[in-house]
């Protein structure tokens, strides 16, 4: 299984295209200035960016297809392959709840790390912080996945004979870059509240949710438009509670840079 598991983290790093990480970094440039992350003022973003990126390969290769791998193992023990994949609903769940768990566990390590060191610290700073982070891992996921499409010979002159349906995986591909963005500053900011705990629960399960969509679609009860449907809405769903937390006004928060002022209750 190692073995497997090495060459697939390698072909992640494997055939980049200057059109799919271009267009990846694009989709990130979008995110990043909807919740107007500082990266000008604040270059540290820069690097819990990076940090976002850098994590998204040996996430997937050594945590996520491993204990996938390890999750289907019962099933094809009770049922052989041709039943298995007939009952794709079920026996695919636990390998669902593991790219949400796994995913957005690794995400919130930097951005914990950071808190733990910066404590107290403003609730606006740890959730840009979070953002920074998912929006590194989303941009380095959409440059594999675009990769892919674009090192297969697919170009702008296949999507103009396929028309909108060919589009439909960058639009995807942009709400999951900020489903990414959006997750880890909520979790991130409800962890500095003391309730992240819960949050990561709720988190995961939603992500997890959400990538169940693939399965629908590949078991036959969604079409693929249903499926860009479903995502888009459940990713709007996040991006939205993200947002508002990013843009809501709230009173000041005291923090070592900014005490408060003498006779004024923190």
């Amino acid at each position: 299984m190692w073995e497997n598991v090495w060459q697939f983290f390698v072909a992640i790093y494997s055939n980049p295209t200057v059109e799919g990480i271009s267009i990846a970094l694009l989709m990130g440039a979008i995110w990043l200035a909807a919740f107007r992350v500082p990266l000008a003022k604040q270059p540290r973003l820069w690097i819990y960016l990076v940090v976002g990126a850098v994590l998204f390969g040996p996430a997937i290769a050594f945590l996520q297809m491993p204990l996938q791998q390890l999750s289907f193992q019962p099933f094809l023990n009770f049922w052989e392959t041709e039943v298995w994949q007939k009952r794709l609903l079920v026996t695919e769940i636990p390998a669902m709840l593991i790219t949400g768990f796994v995913q957005e566990g690794i995400k919130l390590v930097p951005v914990l790390i950071y808190q733990k060191l910066r404590q107290p610290i403003s609730d606006r700073k740890v959730l840009l912080t979070g953002a920074a982070v998912g929006a590194g891992f989303g941009i380095f996921e959409a440059a594999w996945l675009l990769n892919q499409i674009f090192s297969t010979g697919s170009s702008w002159s296949m999507v103009q004979m396929q028309g909108w349906q060919a589009l439909l995986s960058f639009w995807e591909r942009l709400f999951i870059v900020g489903f990414h963005t959006s997750t880890t500053a909520l979790a991130a900011y409800w962890f500095n509240k003391g309730k992240g705990g819960r949050a990561y629960l709720f988190i995961a399960l939603f992500h997890s949710v959400m990538n169940y969509g693939a399965i629908l679609s590949a078991a036959g009860v969604f079409t693929m438009v249903q499926t860009e449907i479903y995502v888009t809405v459940l990713c709007a769903i996040v991006i939205g509670a993200a947002l508002w937390l990013r843009w809501h006004e709230r009173p000041a928060e005291p923090t070592l840079e900014n005490p408060p002022e003498a006779g004024v209750p923190a």
